[in-house]
C-alpha cells in the first residue's frame, strides 16, 4: 500500500512497453476502494516529443511509436484531478476540479492495468474516454476517431477487443446515469491537504517496474 501524502507516478504505457506519458501525485488514499491519487493543476508531466521539441499527441499513436520521440517535461492542465483506480478494474475515474475547487465533472479513463510498481502504477490507455458532466446525465465519448483508427492495427486491439472497451464505457456510463458509485456525489467537494503544493516528478519515474 502507498502512504497518504507520498507523491508517486501513473505510466501511460505505448502496446510494446515503452512509457507514453508520466503524471506525478500525491496519494489520498489506498485501500480497497482503490488507489487515489491528487494530481493538481501546475503538477509536472512527462510527454513524448519528436527530436525537434514537436508534441506527438495530436499524430495517430502508431505513427508516434514508429519514429525516434524523447519523454519531455510538461505540466498537468488546466484541471486539478482527482483519481481514482479500482483494484482489477479496465478504467480509472477522474473527478476534475477548476483551480478555484469548483467540480466540472469526470473523465473516465478506459485502460488495461499493466501493474503497481515500487514508484507507481502503469497502464495502458485504450484511447477511448467518457466525458461526464455534473448532472450525471450528459455525456460524450473522447477520442473516438482514435480508437476507431487503431482498431485491427498491428499491437493494439483487434474488433472483438474493442467491443469490450467500448462496453466498460457504456458500463460506466450506466451508472453515472443512475446515479450510482462513483458517479453518486462522493468526492465532489474533495479538498486536498492546503499544504499540498503541485506534485514534482520523482526522481525514480523512469525505474523499470517492479512488483511491490
Amino acid at each position: 500500500m502507498f502512504a497518504k501524502g507520498q507523491t508517486i507516478v501513473r505510466r501511460g504505457l505505448y502496446p510494446d512497453g515503452r512509457i507514453a506519458y508520466v503524471q506525478s501525485g500525491r496519494v489520498v488514499a489506498d485501500n480497497k476502494q482503490g488507489l487515489r491519487v491528487w494530481t493538481a493543476a501546475d503538477s509536472t508531466t512527462m510527454r513524448r516529443v519528436a527530436l525537434d521539441g514537436t508534441p506527438t499527441r495530436p499524430w495517430p499513436r502508431y505513427l508516434a511509436m514508429s519514429m525516434p520521440t524523447l519523454l519531455a517535461p510538461a505540466t498537468w492542465e488546466p484541471y486539478n484531478t482527482l483519481m481514482l483506480t479500482p483494484p482489477g478494474a479496465r478504467h480509472s475515474v477522474w473527478w476534475s476540479f477548476d483551480r478555484k475547487g469548483g467540480f466540472v465533472g469526470w473523465y473516465v479513463n478506459l485502460e488495461e492495468d499493466a501493474g503497481r510498481w515500487q514508484g507507481g502504477t502503469d497502464h495502458i490507455d485504450h484511447a477511448l474516454d467518457v466525458l461526464i458532466d455534473p448532472d450525471r446525465q450528459t455525456w460524450r465519448w473522447k477520442d473516438d476517431d482514435e480508437f476507431a483508427d487503431l482498431t485491427g492495427r498491428p499491437g493494439f486491439w483487434d474488433t472483438t477487443q474493442a467491443a469490450h472497451i467500448r462496453a466498460e464505457g457504456e458500463r460506466m456510463v450506466a451508472l453515472a446515469v443512475a446515479g450510482q458509485f462513483p458517479f453518486d456525489g462522493t468526492w465532489c467537494d474533495f479538498r486536498p491537504d492546503p499544504a499540498w503544493q503541485p506534485s514534482a516528478l520523482p526522481p525514480f519515474w523512469c525505474r523499470a517496474s517492479a512488483a511491490v
